[in-house]
């Protein structure tokens, strides 16, 4: 057996199983009960249960932002205010308010990025890095974008953003899936139909429906991870796990059907084996961590556990499963003597039901991770809302000191004799108090019966200093009003404001370019690699430059491409790039060198496109195609005067 360079110290080398024969599968030596599965499942859970004691060290601190970004108060306390407020015999306690600053910057940030990567089609522009890959570029392009329409990855980016923001970790996880479904197809009579009509031939349609199960979709899967559900291999930066760590294992609760239908298809075995809501219920603690929840009320992991032992229907599995670099040899799944990553899948912590070789071209963990507050070398890293918490607090405590104090001067606080006013009249909690004196006062000076404490507002400056914190807070994020659409006081100069937005834009640029490069660039090409090597069937994609759809086989996806980080600018105001090619579309038309040198009907069509008619090429009378085959056949000659400008001139 090969030196064990994989199994620790208190890990021993397992006994001797049976061999894997050439027609099994790893997974059939895993069988339940067996000492093979008890082996192989510790040795897994070891690796995780490294990691979890790794990860709850954040926990706490993640918590505390999601109720931050949330402005979150706890409903019980909330709704017992509204109780006092509809109490007429009482005044109402005074409302805390919570200023959302952590949700108005971090939307600002996301809101930002978003509009940096996905205005434009393709998402990801790719380069090249050859002859092949300069002429295959725009049908990956085409192919990327159409597998990112079908993985809806304006969600996936926006939740990757979002959690980069608030946690200071965004976690993605790709692989291939082939997606299988029954679709309705015409197809002319079988002879059996035929047969069937004989003495009625004329009652039998030329073309019948029917239905046949056909791939739907076989592509790339992109997929968010929870970060409370995430355990990585804790010996390597998280930005680094994907190439450089063990091990990466992530976790979820789904639903028994689904498992059921994977197993179906072939993809795990053993799942009748065990019933929902089995296992350890040490581990019940792993369980709802995260406040995302705390103003809905619901559950942060839909589908977990909390609910077992309770009346209800409980049928979820917890799911663990992930990418572990394991030497087959040593566990008895495989004749390999040398490292392998290997796709493992877990239930409820007690059975294997996958274990497979992960035979990927980019030989990574299936998973990206982006970290754009790293301090860089550690291990977990902090967010955005780690700084800017504190902001939030004394910005929430402004506003609500001020507004206590101006209640204690409307409370009207007195000084009164008990034995010469009444009391009742006094404590009525309604403006317009009408206070009567007893008998024994009758006559008397009545501020000697009762005298106003003098009311001194020491907020009043809280107001003012609100607007010094908020620049602070705005600085440390580097979001202004301007970047959230919100006006500023004062006349500005447009000079001004463009310094200011160029400014705050540079942040952030280096802030998009960062997380582009560490993880949405690393994502595009475990994309391509993927694509090279799973794509079987050609597809029909609408690729840019091009007319009509191409039928984009495997040949036109070849090649060494390179991946360009974006630059983190936005993108150019469409009514002001519409204004700056109406000019140039005018120049050109008076210019008669300009119009020899450049097509004026395509500067036509993309001055159109930016103005919101981008169908203008449906007006055409004749395509670029037709005229072509009437030049060759010598029924179309180019105008003298303008040949250069009309599309596909001689």
């Amino acid at each position: 057996m090969a030196t064990a360079p994989f199994l620790g110290d208190n890990e021993v080398a397992p006994p001797k199983f049976k061999t894997l024969k050439p027609e099994q599968e790893p997974i059939d030596l895993l069988t339940p009960g067996s000492d093979h599965h008890k082996f192989v499942l510790e040795y897994i859970l070891k690796r995780i249960r490294s990691s979890e004691e790794q990860m709850t060290k954040f926990y706490s601190r993640w918590q505390v932002a999601e109720r931050k970004i949330q402005a979150y108060l706890t409903l019980p306390d909330y709704e017992q205010m509204l109780k006092d407020m509809n109490d007429k015999s009482a005044p109402p306690a005074p409302a805390i308010i919570l200023f959302p600053y952590n949700f108005a910057s971090i939307s600002t940030i996301v809101t930002y990025c978003m509009k940096v990567y996905c205005s434009k089609k393709p998402f990801t522009p790719l380069g090249a890095n050859g002859k092949e890959a300069a002429d295959n570029v725009k049908y990956m392009e085409a192919m990327l974008q159409y597998q990112y329409d079908m993985n809806k990855m304006i969600m996936r980016i926006f939740q990757l953003l979002l959690d980069g923001e608030l946690y200071g970790l965004g976690v993605v996880r790709n692989i291939w899936a082939i997606k299988r479904g029954k679709r309705r197809v015409i197809r002319p009579p079988n002879e059996t139909e035929r047969l069937s009509y004989a003495n009625n031939p004329q009652d039998l349609p030329a073309l019948l429906k029917d239905y046949e199960e056909k791939v739907i979709y076989a592509g790339n899967e992109t997929m968010n991870i929870d970060p409370f559900m995430f355990f990585p291999d804790p010996n390597v930066p998280m930005a680094e796990v994907s190439e450089k760590g063990e091990f990466v294992f992530w976790r979820e609760y789904v639903g028994k059907h689904i498992l059921l239908e994977a197993e179906r298809a072939g993809a795990l075995k053993y799942v009748r084996t065990i019933e929902p809501g089995t296992g350890s219920t040490a581990d019940d603690k792993w369980y709802n961590l995260s406040h995302r929840s705390a103003i809905s009320g619901g559950n942060a992991h839909a589908g977990g556990t909390e609910g077992r032992g309770q009346t209800g229907l409980h049928n979820s599995y917890k799911v663990d499963q992930g990418s572990c670099t394991i030497i087959p040899l040593e566990l008895g799944l495989g004749p390999e003597d040398y490292p392998v990553k290997y796709l493992f899948t877990i239930l409820n912590k007690t059975q294997i039901v996958q274990a497979e070789p992960l035979d990927m071209d980019h030989g990574r963990h299936p998973v990206e991770v982006s970290e754009p507050y790293s301090l860089g070398y550690g291990f977990g890293q902090p967010s955005l809302s780690d700084y800017i918490s504190p902001i939030q607090d004394i910005l929430s405590w402004f506003i609500d000191s001020h507004i206590y104090n101006v209640r204690a001067s409307l409370n009207n606080q007195w000084l009164y004799d008990p034995s010469k006013i009444d009391e009742t009249s006094l404590k009525y909690p309604q403006p317009g108090k009408h206070i009567r004196l007893k008998p024994l006062a009758y006559g008397t000076d009545v501020r000697a019966a009762l005298t106003q404490f003098p009311v001194n507002d020491v907020t009043r400056g809280h107001i003012s200093d609100l607007a010094t914190f908020l620049k602070i807070g705005d600085m440390v994020s580097s979001v202004n009003d301007s970047m959230r659409g919100t006006p500023t006081a004062g006349r500005r100069t447009a000079a001004d404001a463009r310094m200011t937005n160029e400014s705050g834009f540079g942040r952030l640029s280096v802030h998009a370019q960062l997380i582009s490069q560490m993880c949405l660039t690393r994502l595009t090409d475990q994309y391509v690699l993927n694509i090279q090597q799973f794509q079987e069937e050609d597809q029909w994609l609408k690729v840019i430059g091009q007319e009509s759809y191409t039928n984009v086989g495997a040949q036109l996806l070849m090649g060494n491409f390179t991946y360009t980080v974006h630059d983190g600018t936005l993108p150019l105001d469409r009514i002001g790039s519409f204004d700056t090619w109406k000019e140039i579309l005018m120049g050109m038309a008076q210019s008669p060198i300009l119009s020899r040198s450049h097509s004026l009907p395509r500067i036509f069509e993309h001055v159109c496109a930016l103005g919101g008619a981008p169908n203008i090429t449906s007006f055409r009378l004749v395509s670029d195609t037709e005229l072509d085959q009437m030049a060759k056949a010598g029924n179309a000659v180019p105008l003298p005067e303008a040949a250069a400008g009309l599309p596909n001139a001689a």
